[in-house]
């Protein structure tokens, strides 16, 4: 018994050293004071300014060197005034304090103890709120929604309508308070195949409302952006602008405009050739129409101008109908197509029936029975002024129709009626479009017509008197 006391301390103590070894590792609380870099004090420099830079190796300010966090990645947010710094692959979150011209201050805020569950998540501010989105751990990717508890120092879930997992080219509007995602691609080295280690894609587009923490659908991916996005695997490739993303994809340039759901294709080679030397787009932000870029080498900033006017606009959206509610629409379209042409279909075969019939009948009847005995009266009456070359005017039509003493407003009524019915009469019987009887203006009194037979109905007119006399 003894034997084994004399073991156990000796194992106990290594296990404790081991321990607090592991614990210092992993970067507890701490205070950094670090040199400013050119980069660093360009942003500190920028006021009121909104951006999200992903730092390279060479440029990481938190100095992590010697902890298990050594290798992980930093991103640096910038919202308005406030800087911070986000350990990648973690909730370490690090808030620029204090700064002057020769250094800065950074202080650890969070107690966060679970790591490596957010591998290339989506870190945003919205409402001075942080937020973490996505990402990929423990061999699966996820849509989780994580916001940072400042009371606590701890990361919340925040509950959703849905889980849409995240992916790569993920944009958020802050004028808006929305979180854009294209399209979808699922993780899961749980399941049987290779496809589920690199990601199925769903090519279906959502946006998530911060406001109301529901995603809503946006449409299906169109099939030319597919063919861009379906070969790119990595989320630091972007850089985030007023609308959207730039990025890089087979040696060409694009803007993802989410705003306006269009789609840019830079037509500057030299954009091309700048952004093609910085592929990573580490150390990279874009500030009032200029690109800004880190230089190790020369610890100074370059810039290249970024100017929509370089780019043209594809013929193409992001997104467009989805394609269930697109075909149901042809679907629904294609029916009212149906049934309206049969209805026409329908209505013309027995209007066309009806019209031979009347048409027979009326052929077979005298013209006083296809016309009233007014309506001859006026017809006998212009057809003998117009072969004299003379024209009718009002108060001889009035007599005809027995309305001389009648109110001007109803002898007008009356005129207008019984020439109509004569012109339309006449157009059936002819199965033409042309009228009987014509007018014109008054030569010496422009306010009042006068009538006639119209020339080119001259013969017809007669043939038809002189059948049915």
């Amino acid at each position: 018994m003894l034997y084994k006391n004399h073991i156990r301390i000796p194992l106990l103590l290594i296990l404790m050293i081991i321990s607090v070894k592991i614990a210092k590792a992993q970067g507890p609380d701490s205070i950094y004071i670090v040199p400013n870099t050119p980069l660093l004090t360009k942003i500190i420099s920028i006021p009121n300014f909104h951006t999200s830079i992903s730092l390279s190796e060479e440029t990481k300010i938190i100095p992590l060197k010697g902890t298990i966090l050594a290798s992980n990645a930093q991103e640096l947010i910038k919202n308005g005034d406030t800087i911070y710094v986000f350990i990648e692959q973690t909730g370490f979150l690090y808030k620029l304090v204090q700064h002057d011209s020769v250094s800065s201050v950074f202080k650890r805020l969070d107690h966060t103890v679970n790591l490596n569950y957010n591998i290339n998540c989506k870190n945003f501010i919205y409402n001075n709120e942080i937020f973490s989105y996505g990402g990929y751990g423990f061999w699966k990717s996820n849509g989780h929604l994580r916001k940072y508890n400042f009371q606590d120092s701890e990361w919340d879930i925040i509950p959703l309508n849905k889980e849409i997992i995240s992916t790569y080219f993920i944009w958020f509007s802050e004028a808006q308070g929305r979180l854009y995602l294209p399209f979808q691609r699922i993780v899961n080295a749980g399941i049987v195949g290779a496809e589920n280690i690199t990601g199925v894609p769903i090519y279906t587009s959502y946006y998530l409302d911060l406001k109301t923490k529901k995603w809503e659908r946006l449409g299906d991916l169109e099939s030319d952006v597919v063919k861009i996005v379906k070969s790119l695997h990595t989320s630091s490739e972007s850089l985030s602008y007023e609308n959207g993303i730039l990025f890089m994809g087979n040696d060409e340039t694009y803007l993802f405009d989410y705003v306006h759901n269009k789609v840019f294709k830079s037509k500057n080679a030299d954009l091309n050739q700048f952004l093609i030397r910085r592929h990573a787009m580490t150390n990279m932000f874009i500030y009032k129409d200029e690109i800004y870029s880190y230089s190790i080498g020369n610890q100074s900033l370059v810039k290249y101008p970024f100017r929509i006017t370089d780019f043209e606009l594809l013929r193409t959206g992001i997104w467009g109908a989805e394609a269930i509610i697109f075909y149901s629409i042809l679907v629904i379209i294609a029916i009212a197509f149906i049934i309206i042409g049969s209805k026409w279909f329908f209505n013309r075969s027995v209007k066309r029936k009806l019209e031979i019939s009347q048409i027979q009948l009326l052929k077979n009847k005298t013209i006083s029975q296809a016309f009233t005995g007014t309506e001859v009266s006026l017809i006998n009456l212009l057809l003998s002024s117009t072969l004299k070359g003379n024209v009718v005017e009002i108060h001889q039509i009035n007599h005809i129709l027995g309305i001389k003493d009648k109110n001007i407003g109803l002898q007008k009524k009356v005129r207008s009626d019984v020439m109509k019915a004569i012109n339309d009469k006449y157009e059936f019987i002819t199965q033409s479009n042309a009228s009987l009887i014509g007018s014109s203006r008054k030569v010496d009194d422009k306010r009042f017509y006068e009538y006639f037979i119209t020339d080119s109905e001259v013969k017809t007119i007669q043939r038809i008197l002189e059948n049915n006399a």
